[in-house]
């Protein structure tokens, strides 16, 4: 959880821990955010040595001066953690090993204090087996949270959902089921500041292959963190509290260097809804297919491959938006997954509208191997200009996005248009205040090693100018 003394956007996040081991979640601007505990019965041998680190971005006007208060799974505190300097105006901190404080082994959420508005995000990583994923914290937790997609036994997929109680009293929770051969329900009590784990393939879900989409409802405010794993791709992303009429996706791509992507849109809804998916190529901005399809209430949408393409055909590389013909909710995650490179897959959350700019707090140029592109799509309804800064100075832009349309930064080869720095936070800025952009950041190790999961992806934070 993260609180700040400057409420403008206000966020929640968890921390993952497995195997006795940190793993963490942090928040949006002037927020709350915390961490959950492993699975009610943990998995023996499926990541083992589990950890995180969290990447702090200060969005203010001042430095930001921090906290991270780390709770253990019943809710107490386990130890704090005041940073010794202020975050600097659009630098960011990370905390990771020797920089996280918090005494090892542990197991539980994190809630970052500042007195700025801030954002934060989450890399995990495990070492039996090699993998590594990212995830934004919660803004802005409530009594609901949905996930579009959850898989038990599929193709030899599970999910994991760490829940966590956002408030400072009893939390009654309730996990519902969507989809053809959905498991009962599950009921729990959480204690304040507490989490949990539930894991698809050990926590009383008794049914055999299901594929659906899930509710989380609390008695006061959660927040949801969802883990798809094979055992050996990694995928996270969060539930989200409610549904926008319109979704969207600023990566997706068929047969990209063996990078395709699946899209799963929930229908959040109380009536059936028809949904249309177009995809834009880009950086040109020209349509390259659409595609229709009815979902019930609670249910979802997977389009795997794209519409228009076949795994091993076309090449496809844009951004997608889909609307709903009745005005229902929706909410969508994205997973990419390396079909050319075994074990390389990351997945983000889709957006429901954007904001002039777009805070990225953590991106590298060759950082022990690690690269990051930088996708952000133009969802307004009239050309944007855009530039990227660093620490606040621009560094690269002057660069045209059509609506509905992406533009990627990525360049192995030119460390300059990252400022020169290895490791930095970012903004994408629009030229003008009615520009509407969202974006996420994809971090990968160049080359990309077989068998090992190093792919990472998370949602760059809307928090206006």
């Amino acid at each position: 959880m993260v609180r700040s003394n400057q409420r403008s956007i206000w966020g929640r996040l968890k921390v993952v821990a497995v195997g006795g081991l940190l793993a963490a979640g942090v928040i949006g601007v002037g927020a709350d955010a915390q961490a959950q505990q492993p699975p009610l019965q943990a998995a023996s041998g499926t990541f083992a040595s589990l950890t995180s680190g969290i990447q702090i971005q200060n969005l203010g006007t001042l430095p930001a001066n921090a906290t991270i208060d780390y709770y253990n799974t019943d809710g107490s505190l386990a130890f704090t953690q005041a940073l010794t300097s202020p975050i600097p105006v659009n630098g960011s901190f990370t905390a990771f090993g020797k920089s996280m404080l918090v005494p090892t082994p542990f197991a539980g959420s994190a809630v970052v204090s500042a007195d700025q508005p801030v954002s934060a995000i989450v890399n995990l990583l495990s070492s039996g087996p090699i993998t590594g994923e990212a995830y934004d914290g919660v803004n802005t937790p409530g009594t609901t949270a949905n996930v579009p997609l959850f898989q038990q036994g599929n193709g030899g997929y599970n999910t994991t959902l760490h829940i966590q109680n956002a408030t400072s009293a009893a939390n009654a929770v309730t996990v519902t089921f969507n989809g053809p051969g959905a498991p009962a329900p599950l009921i729990f009590n959480l204690q304040p500041n507490g989490s949990i784990g539930v894991d698809a393939t050990n926590d009383q879900i008794t049914v055999g292959k299901f594929v659906g989409s899930v509710i989380v409802s609390g008695s006061g405010a959660i927040a949801v963190e969802v883990n798809q794993t094979n055992n050996a791709i990694l995928f996270a992303s969060t539930g989200s509290a409610s549904g926008t009429t319109k979704l969207f996706a600023p990566l997706l791509m068929s047969n990209n260097g063996g990078f395709s992507t699946g899209f799963q849109v929930q229908n959040t809804g109380a009536s059936p809804t028809t949904l249309t998916l177009t995809l834009t190529s880009s950086p040109s901005g020209v349509q390259f297919a659409t595609d229709t399809a009815v979902v019930q209430p609670g249910q979802s949408k997977t389009w795997f491959p794209l519409p228009g393409t076949t795994i091993g055909g076309v090449k496809f590389v844009g951004s997608g938006t889909v609307t709903t013909d009745n005005g229902m909710p929706l909410l969508g995650t994205v997973n990419e997954l390396n079909l050319n490179v075994p074990g390389q897959g990351m997945a983000y959350n889709a957006f429901g509208s954007g904001t002039q700019s777009v805070q990225m707090p953590l991106i590298m140029f060759n950082n022990s191997t690690y690269f990051t592109g930088e996708q952000i799509q133009n969802v307004g309804t009239a050309d944007s200009t855009v530039n990227l800064l660093i620490n606040g100075t621009p560094v690269d832009g002057g660069h045209l996005i059509h609506p509905g349309a992406s533009f990627t930064w990525f360049d192995t080869g030119n460390a300059a248009i990252y400022g020169n720095t290895k490791v930095t936070s970012a903004i994408a800025m629009g030229s003008s205040p009615s520009d509407q952009l969202v974006g996420i950041v994809n971090e990968i190790t160049v080359p990309q090693t077989p068998n090992s999961d190093t792919s990472f992806a998370y949602e760059g934070f809307n928090a206006g100018p």
